[in-house]
């Protein structure tokens, strides 16, 4: 047997701008089994393994500064092949000024006792200010560009994807494709390489066709996608209708009243060619008199729906395939619903207990058990393999509308772990980050992210948008003028990983304008153990022990 042969040098592909760390390397080969591929950038070295194959092999994984020299060898049944020559790749297209340049910031890693190698994240920016008093020209600057990232254990950038939008919700699909939806009423499927392999739009969007993308039956997309294991998408559809009477003051609901278009929100399961196969309209199962604080900010007005109320304002779906189930968070309504998917019936609510029409007050779960705590504005449900639900709670306000609120320095923000007994109509508080005040990380205004990563038994938390430390008096209302609203403060994110019994926080990271002139957010995150999807083959190594030593003639 021969040794493999190099049909030609092994070269790298010109690189891609949106996706600065990946470059393609193109060697073809014959009588090889197995490429490797040795990768030496700063003080890393990481080694590469790949199928043999003719098509270009992904590499990535790279730093985001810094010359990377590359070693190239197969090998097969006679043997092994070094290519001639030591290739050099340094990331081209980085952005480089801290508008554009998530600056993450390591305040403590502790690998060993960490879930996976890599977190990927969606990042937005923001200008400061009241979305309607932003200029033009700063609506561009917050919804004109987005990002999707993967740090390593020591939040160090190692893939990133540059986008022309504002993301929203992160999903890594089964083949490892990340699935995101955006500020256009679209999600997005890109693979590694960063190429757009499928997209779905909302068909009635105010803002019209889309090309090159899968059209949706739907007025819009928002927020957190899911894929099911029968390969379908869950995902969030806000749709308008006019409500008389509606409460016209967050205050006092019952004095005030008004006929109002309002945005309700329907759940849709739809397969790859953007056929809806089953749907949950919360206008036919809510009560749409039941607002919640914050139903007349301008959320909606400026995404199309000009002078809409914002009523349930659903911020994640996810599925629980044992007992076919659609697990729906509503931050407006302050709850969590499980729903029947074979008969969408309401099984079951979990939430403060206040204002719940009749019918529905019979599907309210009943706290049992210590520490326990309502979500307030919670985000992002998740089912874990023992059929507990994780997500996260801003923990803002702690009343309903007519009560009077808690400050938001007061704000009670955690990841949070339930179990609820359909038979029983329980729910128990299993784990939360924060037990107390004084564990409280963060006061986190909107949106997070919060998982159990079940192979350390440690739970990521991401603190999407929190606020300076210390700061008292924030107004709440965004048309009240006479305080400084939580919209006119520098926010941040903080993303932790803490051990669910020591409590100890083995992962502590920041996304931070040190100025303090824009504001960063991290709007969720899913833990990986490679950059690579499984179905790819690929192995990675730190170091460099996968590089052979040629065999003996």
């Amino acid at each position: 047997m021969t040794a493999p042969v190099f049909k030609r040098p092994p070269a790298l592909l010109p690189p891609r701008d949106d996706v600065p760390l990946v470059a393609m390397l193109d060697a073809p080969l014959t009588g090889a089994e197995r490429l490797r591929v040795r990768i030496t950038q700063s003080s890393e070295t990481w080694t590469l393994e790949f199928p043999a194959d003719d098509t270009p092999y992904l590499l990535t994984g790279f730093l985001t500064t810094g010359m990377a020299r590359i070693v190239v060898q197969a090998s097969g049944p006679g043997g092994v092949a070094t290519g001639p020559e030591e290739l050099e790749f340094t990331p081209q297209g980085v952005p480089k000024g801290p508008l554009d340049l998530p600056p993450f910031t390591l305040v403590t890693s502790d690998p060993g006792r960490m879930s996976g190698a890599f977190t990927f994240l969606s990042i937005r920016h923001r200008a400061i200010g009241r979305v309607p008093d932003l200029t033009p020209a700063q609506r561009r600057f917050t919804t004109g560009w987005g990002m999707l990232v993967a740090i390593d254990h020591q939040a160090r950038i190692r893939w990133m994807k540059k986008l022309d939008n504002r993301p929203a919700g992160l999903y890594r699909l089964s083949s490892g494709n990340i699935f995101v939806h955006d500020t256009e009423f679209c999600s997005r499927e890109f693979d590694l390489q960063g190429n757009a392999v499928n997209a779905y739009y909302a068909e009635h969007r105010p803002q019209g066709p889309m090309q090159d993308a899968t059209a949706v039956p739907v007025q819009s997309l928002h927020h957190q996608p899911h894929q099911m294991p029968n390969g379908n998408f869950l995902a969030v559809s806000g749709h308008s209708r006019l409500i008389k009477d509606w409460p016209a003051s967050v205050h006092e609901p019952e004095k005030y009243k008004a006929d109002k278009h309002v945005v309700g929100d329907k759940i849709v399961e739809f397969d790859r060619d953007g056929r809806i196969v089953w749907e949950w309209d919360s206008f036919d199962h809510l009560d749409p008199y039941r607002i919640g604080y914050d139903a007349l900010d301008a959320y909606w007005h400026v995404r199309g729906f000009p002078d809409h109320g914002d009523w349930t304002h659903c911020n994640g779906v996810t599925y629980d395939d044992a007992k076919d189930t659609v697990i729906v968070s509503f931050r407006l309504q302050d709850a969590v619903i499980g729903i029947d998917r074979s008969t969408s019936e309401i099984k079951w609510i979990l939430g403060d207990h206040t204002n719940w029409r009749p019918d529905l007050a019979a599907k309210l779960l009943t706290p049992v058990g210590e520490d326990f705590r309502w979500p307030w504005h919670g985000h992002n449900p998740r089912v874990t393999s023992e059929g507990t639900i994780v997500m996260f709670d801003n923990g803002i306000y702690q009343a309903r509308p007519g009560q009077e609120r808690v400050p938001f320095e007061r704000s009670f923000t955690r990841g949070v772990e339930f179990r609820v007994d359909e038979d029983a109509m329980t729910v128990e508080q299993v784990w939360a980050s924060a037990r107390t005040e004084d564990e409280v990380m963060e006061r986190t205004w909107a949106m997070g992210d919060s998982h159990r990563l079940e192979d350390s038994d440690t739970a990521l938390v991401v603190h999407s948008i929190s606020m300076p430390h210390g700061l008292e008096g924030i107004g709440l209302d965004e048309d009240d003028r006479t305080r400084r609203f939580v919209a006119e403060y520098p926010s941040y994110a903080r993303i932790v990983e803490m051990d669910r019994k020591t409590r100890d926080i083995v992962f502590d990271a920041y996304v931070r304008d040190p100025d303090e002139i824009i504001q960063w957010e991290a709007f969720s995150a899913v833990r990986a153990h490679s950059l690579y999807p499984g179905p790819m083959g690929v192995t990675w190594h730190d170091g460099d022990a996968l590089i052979a030593e040629p065999a003996e003639a």
